[in-house]
C-alpha cells in the first residue's frame, strides 16, 4: 500500500513539475530604445554619395509572449536635408528564452517631415515607411537585455521647391541598410 502511495505521489509530483516547466505567456510592458546608422546611396545626378545617417528608434509596447509584442514606434531618422520622425506600429519577438537569443522586428507606419528644417521657398512632406529587421539579445538582468539588429529601412519623402511662379518636385524614396545597438527593459 505504502509503494502504490508513493509511485501515486511520484507521478503527481512529477506531472506538477513538468507542468511549471513550460513556458507560460508573459503579459508586461516592453520597451526599447536604440541608436544606429542607416547606411546608403544618395544619387544626385550621376554622382553616387555613399551616407551613413544616424538614427534614433524607441519602442513601447506590450509583451503578449515570448515570440510576440505589439506597440508603438517613434525616433528620429537624419537624412540628407531631411530630418524624419516615424510614428509607426512595431511588432517584436524574441526566438529562444534563453540568455542570448535570435530577435526580430517590423515596424510600419507613416515617416513626417514636421520636425525638418525649410526655407521660404521650400516644403518638406514625409511618406510611408516600413523596416524590418534581425539581431540578437543578451540578456544583462530579469528583464533588460542589450540588442544588435541589422535590417532593411524604406522611407517615401518629398520636397516641393517654390521660386517666382515656378514650382519643382522631387520625390523620394530613401533604400537603407539598417544597424542599430539598443537596450530592451
Amino acid at each position: 500500500m505504502k509503494f502504490l502511495y508513493l509511485l501515486t505521489l511520484f507521478f503527481f509530483t512529477s506531472g506538477l513539475t513538468m507542468a511549471q516547466s513550460e513556458e507560460q505567456p508573459v503579459k508586461h510592458y516592453r520597451g526599447t530604445v536604440e541608436i544606429g546608422y542607416l547606411y546608403g546611396n544618395n544619387k544626385q545626378g550621376d554622382i553616387d554619395n555613399f551616407v551613413a545617417a544616424p538614427s534614433v528608434k524607441i519602442f513601447n509596447g506590450f509583451r503578449l509572449h515570448r515570440l510576440l509584442a505589439v506597440g508603438a514606434t517613434t525616433g528620429f531618422d537624419f537624412y540628407n536635408n531631411l530630418l524624419i520622425t516615424p510614428f509607426a506600429v512595431g511588432i517584436r519577438g524574441e526566438v529562444f528564452d534563453t540568455r542570448i537569443s535570435p530577435i526580430y522586428s517590423i515596424d510600419a507606419g507613416y515617416g513626417s517631415a514636421l520636425l525638418s528644417h525649410e526655407s521660404d521657398n521650400e516644403k518638406k512632406k514625409g511618406g510611408w515607411m516600413f523596416n524590418p529587421a534581425l539581431g540578437f539579445r543578451v540578456r544583462s538582468g530579469h528583464s533588460t537585455a542589450y540588442t544588435f539588429a541589422a535590417g532593411y529601412k524604406t522611407q517615401k519623402a518629398e520636397t516641393v521647391y517654390t521660386w517666382g511662379g515656378n514650382e519643382s518636385e522631387q520625390k523620394i524614396n530613401f533604400k537603407r541598410v539598417s544597424v542599430q545597438l539598443g537596450f530592451m527593459f
